[in-house]
């Protein structure tokens, strides 16, 4: 976390563009109070200014008042971007605080950090449904869903752990599908009911069912091999019992090297420029040169998509650890979705996904930033350019503060999923930590 994200916040720090906002920077220990006999001023510098605007800080600085050891202000922001609030005494400059001003838009959304891909001990991960949502929750996930292979019921062990207390977090079915003879993983998130029971049940009814997809489909299949038809095909069967479940059907990690790829390259060009799935996971829990295929891929495919076409390609991403361990695992919370939804109800977030208002998140390891090295993590974030600059911001600024408040919920969860009644009464009375926390940031 960056060291001025400890000692100072600025109340709220998101605003809506064009409408006049109190500001209130508030010290988070007494060395950083604000005190009567100082001359303070603030700067608020847009990160997309032009150079020569700072050296005219005078057209951009404030007066503020000192109330109680904070500062106060009002400002009123002209542009959607990110602006710094240099803080700046007796002409020498203080800590600044990124901050962030929307268009109505974008700020009528909730940002949610969240991961659509995840396995428990009921496949081949390594803690119980419980335990791994109670990490997520530490780690300050405001959504998750379980995924386990060939099971849907570990989702619902998950959510039934924590069905008598209300929990600051929100947990969707999910299920991780892989049809008969085809080598896809099809990621099933938040639907209603169990896809890969359907054709455990009766296998010679989905072979039916997808021989007549393939007859259906006919030259609409861009293969003429058998083998290859029929995995197109079973693809389409299985979105299309995904979405009768209400659920969405995620592409995930077609660039997964085991030996080779998971997935043939021209299988993954062809079900994305064939419109079969409603996102794509463009970061994967995966080595950086499996990222680094799939998302160039996808570029590259959202042009030839428009030479085809005449029209954007319109696939949301999403970035998903396709975590197997919680604990002293890389790939844990290294990973994940930011999305722009309504709220964090499941609807809300599966409309949020279909609409393409997400992005995929990446961290880096530690290393150094123009020379110096860092304690703050680096993000790489991907997707639409305005969610990614905005999504940037969050993940630097808004989530690191969140998962704070998060860790001591998470623990609790896991003495709750124990026995401890103790634990339960304090997690309802932290039902609603982050929300308001959501609100006193987001100035709601």
């Amino acid at each position: 976390m960056k060291y001025e994200l400890y000692h100072y916040l600025a109340i709220p720090s998101v605003y809506r563009v064009g409408t006049e906002t109190e500001i209130v920077i508030r010290p988070l220990e007494s060395k950083y109070e604000f005190t009567d006999g100082g001359n303070y001023k603030v700067a608020i510098l847009p990160l997309s200014t032009r150079h020569d605007m700072i050296d005219r800080l005078e057209k951009i600085t404030v007066t503020p008042k000192i109330v109680n050891g904070t500062l106060r202000f009002s400002y009123t922001f002209p542009n959607e971007d990110e602006y710094y609030l240099q803080m700046i005494c007796d002409g020498k400059n203080m800590d600044k605080l990124a901050v962030y001003a929307l268009n109505d838009d974008l700020y009528a959304l909730r940002p949610l950090k969240g991961d659509t891909h995840i396995h428990s001990c009921r496949s081949d991960g390594k803690e119980t449904p419980a335990i791994v949502a109670a990490n997520y929750r530490a780690a300050g996930y405001d959504f998750i869903g379980l995924t386990d292979h060939h099971k849907y019921a570990p989702s619902v062990e998950a959510i039934e752990a924590y069905k008598d207390i209300r929990l600051g977090m929100t947990q969707m079915f999910g299920e991780e599908v892989h049809s008969p003879e085809t080598y896809l993983h099809i990621v099933h998130f938040g639907g209603m009911y169990s896809v890969n029971k359907i054709f455990e049940d009766d296998k010679e009814k989905f072979l039916k069912e997808v021989d007549k997809i393939d007859r259906e489909l006919g030259e609409g299949i861009p293969f003429t091999d058998a083998r290859s038809r029929f995995v197109y095909a079973s693809a389409v069967w299985c979105v299309r019992e995904i979405r009768k479940a209400g659920g969405i059907a995620i592409f995930p990690h077609p660039f997964w090297i085991w030996t080779v790829y998971n997935v043939p390259t021209e299988m993954t060009r062809r079900l994305i420029l064939g419109d079969v799935f409603d996102a794509f996971e463009l970061i994967s829990g995966q080595s950086a040169h499996e990222n680094n295929y799939q998302t160039q891929f996808y570029y590259t495919l959202k042009d030839e998509y428009w030479l085809e076409n005449g029209r954007p390609l319109k696939l949301p991403v999403l970035g998903a650890s396709d975590s197997h361990g919680t604990v002293n695992r890389w790939l844990f919370n290294h990973k994940f979705s930011v999305v722009f939804a309504k709220s964090r109800r499941p609807e809300d977030i599966l409309d949020a996904i279909r609409n393409g208002q997400s992005v995929a998140v990446e961290i880096y390891e530690e290393g150094e930033t123009h020379g110096v090295h860092s304690t703050a993590e680096s993000y790489g974030v991907h997707g639409d350019y305005r969610l990614m600059a905005y999504g940037r911001f969050l993940c630097e600024n808004y989530f690191p503060r969140t998962q704070k408040l998060c860790a001591v919920d998470g623990a609790l969860m896991q003495e709750y999923s124990m026995g401890s009644e103790e634990a339960g009464r304090l997690l309802a009375m932290r039902a609603d930590v982050t929300d308001q926390f959501y609100q006193m940031y987001f100035g709601r």
